[in-house]
């Protein structure tokens, strides 16, 4: 059963800046698909899409159904119910994205709090702490009371996770979560979300350029340049029959990579 079906989704920014053309996808419940493709290609515009987190002067036409619900006409009252609730987004720079000002407790408390009102505030904080323990931050107590600025790129990205997950959503939506992130944490951001969708049956959309994140965790691939869908298949195939001429680009740059190290 699909839990996300993206059906001829157009999105023109303000007044003719055509970013994406008619993309066709769809997530079923509990598999892990990537999206992949260069800076540019509309791949974080894609999420935020689903998200209904766009600028106001973007257009958008087509159809992003969740559970068959549909996102695009939904009223804004009902987005902010199903942001944290049905899906949740970790953003691609948690530098810029959590609050520099508010105790990252706190922060994941207001996400809590403001999907599940009738729990009181010590049951929310507690929550944040089995979060943030979740997420293999230790002395939860102690970190929750620290600031963004003071925490680690690992860490910063390990809150950014608690902050998608607090309200138990069913797709997550995971922009370049380890962007910037030595070799190692990488390793450990990916290994504690494939942990979670085992636990936790997460669907997950992957957003990445590096297709050397993409061979063990992901189920299929989608492939995006500039703003079109060019391939669409199971990472087995991408890898080792690929169909498109961008995609055969994108791995000749990995095996590049590769070899540079």
């Amino acid at each position: 059963m699909n839990l996300l079906d993206v059906r001829n989704l157009d999105v023109t920014l303000a007044p003719l800046q055509h970013i994406l053309h008619s993309l066709n996808f769809s997530i079923r419940e509990g598999e892990v698909v990537a999206l992949v493709g260069g800076t540019g290609s509309g791949k974080s515009l894609t999420a935020k899409s689903i998200m209904r987190l766009l600028p106001p002067n973007t257009q958008v036409q087509g159809s992003i159904l969740l559970e068959g619900e549909e996102l695009l006409t939904c009223s804004e009252k009902r987005m902010r119910q199903l942001r944290g609730s049905k899906m949740g987004m970790i953003f691609q720079d948690p530098m810029t994205s959590l609050n520099p000002t508010m105790r990252i407790g706190h922060q994941i408390l207001e996400v809590i709090r403001r999907n599940r009102p009738l729990l009181s505030k010590q049951d929310a904080m507690n929550l944040v702490y089995e979060l943030l323990e979740y997420v293999q931050i230790p002395s939860a107590q102690v970190r929750a009371r620290e600031f963004s600025h003071t925490l680690s790129g690992g860490m910063r990205q390990r809150v950014m996770i608690a902050q998608a997950l607090a309200n138990s959503p069913k797709l997550l939506l995971a922009d370049e979560p380890t962007t910037a992130l030595d070799v190692t944490t990488q390793a450990q951001i990916l290994t504690l979300l494939k942990d979670l969708r085992k636990a936790h049956g997460l669907s997950i959309l992957l957003i990445t350029h590096d297709l050397s994140l993409v061979a063990g965790f992901c189920d299929r691939v989608l492939v995006l340049q500039e703003g079109k869908l060019v391939e669409s298949s199971s990472v087995d195939d991408l890898f080792y029959r690929p169909s498109h001429a961008y995609t055969k680009i994108l791995l000749q740059a990995v095996s590049s990579q590769l070899e540079d190290q």
